[in-house]
């Protein structure tokens, strides 16, 4: 830990703001290409249909992050006010520790209850599979996943100490150890086809790498810990519920597909949407590393006013995208047979060039509606997604499920191109417009 910190600080010349966004696109790529890559190995470690349990059960990261319920936001902002005012804000450490261990005792007696039957239905066409049968997978898993988002809280204090390029190295790191042990199980130990195995290689590195600056941050409270100030718990979980408010309103709205494909998918259309998904993803984080530069950028030309620069960075970003994903798919369907010969030799995919178009179409619209939403955010015009989300959500999950019945994943990519264009993709241009010329007015006065 001190010596990935060491390191990363000669290159202390650098600004601070430009270290994390730099670490950030290096680790989101490495763990991206990694996941990419890891669909080769898990196929032959598992096969096709224990992967596609694999894949369903590490689908719910989306909602077991959901567990820390906006704390880890909230400590963030917190803690850079205190910065900026020069006050201590071992208060708010010690706040979060207290939250952190009540919502652990709570979320593992909880799910100890409820996995069996979260397993009985995500799993239910599994169940001819024996450690499906034995195991409570989701409860093992479960636990994991629920410690890992609990502990990555101290993420984002190392982002309020503008030290987050320890933030963005580490779970990059667990990623390789993953890929690594993944591997050397796969070549040289006999255990086989274990879906459980699998899953804690990729799971308890992370947790592993959020616990060791957990503790280096959070130790020094263990001896307040029974020091309960309940104005301070009040006055961080009244700020937190408003980032958990947005968590799980996207959560709903982007991590819902793979629960609807465990009761209308079979193991082939899982796998297939998984790969295409995971390059088509990749495609999207060349375009969103571009809007999380241009965020604080939008922020000081609607200070000045400038918005014909705006609607010019829009434009361009928009265009940027969109370039970005026709180009991605046009190449990736040209040299489908190839890729996925690799990725996945021993798998039944045949992706249609329909498939294609929908995954672009959806991603294409997640370029047009991403680019508004980051102008908005930056602009602190947050109303509007408390509006729209919640019923671009469930327009989502209805049309989701109706339609993966008859159409399979083709279904699923539905659903969402519908829920976009229905909401986003006309919301926010508008809002942006509406906005643009209010402010616009209001100066020519």
């Amino acid at each position: 830990m001190q010596k990935i910190e060491h390191i990363l600080i000669r290159f202390k010349h650098l600004p601070r703001h430009l270290l994390v966004a730099v670490s950030a696109w290096i680790a989101r790529i490495i763990t991206a290409l990694i996941s990419i890559i890891s669909v080769r190995t898990l196929l032959l470690y598992l096969g096709e249909e224990r992967y596609a349990v694999y894949v369903i059960v590490y689908s719910l990261v989306g909602w077991f992050s959901l567990c820390d319920l906006g704390i880890g936001s909230a400590l963030q902002n917190f803690i850079s006010e205190c910065r900026a005012k020069n006050e201590n804000y071992s208060k708010y450490l010690r706040a979060v520790l207290q939250v952190t261990i009540a919502l652990c005792i709570v979320f593992i007696i909880l799910l100890f209850f409820i996995s069996i039957f979260i397993q009985k239905i995500l799993l239910n066409k599994y169940f001819y599979i024996n450690e499906i049968q034995t195991i409570n997978i989701i409860c093992i898993i479960g636990v994991i996943l629920m410690l890992s988002a609990l502990l990555s809280i101290v993420y984002r204090v190392y982002y309020a100490l503008q030290k987050g390029y320890i933030s963005n190295v580490l779970p990059a790191i667990a990623m390789i150890v993953s890929m690594f042990l993944v591997v050397l199980c796969n070549r040289y130990f006999s255990i086989r086809e274990s879906i459980l195995t699998a899953l804690l290689i990729f799971t308890i590195p992370q947790l592993a790498t959020a616990t060791i600056p957990f503790v280096k941050i959070f130790k020094s409270e263990v001896k307040n810990i029974f020091n309960f100030d309940f104005s301070v718990i009040k006055e961080l979980m009244t700020r937190a519920f408003k980032f958990s408010g947005f968590a799980i309103m996207a959560t709903l709205t982007m991590g819902i597909d793979y629960i609807v494909m465990s009761q209308t998918s079979d193991a082939t259309g899982i796998t297939e949407y998984n790969i295409l998904n995971k390059f088509f993803t990749l495609f999207l984080f060349i375009h969103s590393a571009v809007l999380v530069a241009a965020c604080p950028v939008f922020s000081e030309l609607n200070i000045k006013s400038q918005f014909s620069v705006i609607k010019n960075m829009i434009l361009k970003y928009i265009s940027f995208g969109f370039i970005i994903i026709v180009s991605g798919t046009f190449l990736f369907y040209a040299f489908s047979d190839d890729i996925i010969g690799i990725v996945a030799p021993n798998a039944n995919i045949q992706p249609t060039v329909m498939i294609f178009i929908l995954f672009a179409t959806l991603y294409i619209s997640r370029v047009w509606s991403d680019t508004f939403a980051t102008f908005l955010q930056s602009a602190n015009v947050l109303k509007i997604f408390w509006i729209y989300v919640p019923v671009q959500a469930f327009i989502n999950v209805t049309i989701q499920y109706f339609l993966s019945i008859k159409y399979g994943i083709n279904g699923i990519l539905l659903g969402l191109i519908i829920s976009f264009l229905l909401t986003s993709c006309w919301i926010l241009p508008y809002k942006t417009y509406k906005f643009i010329k209010e402010k616009g007015q209001q100066n020519a006065k």
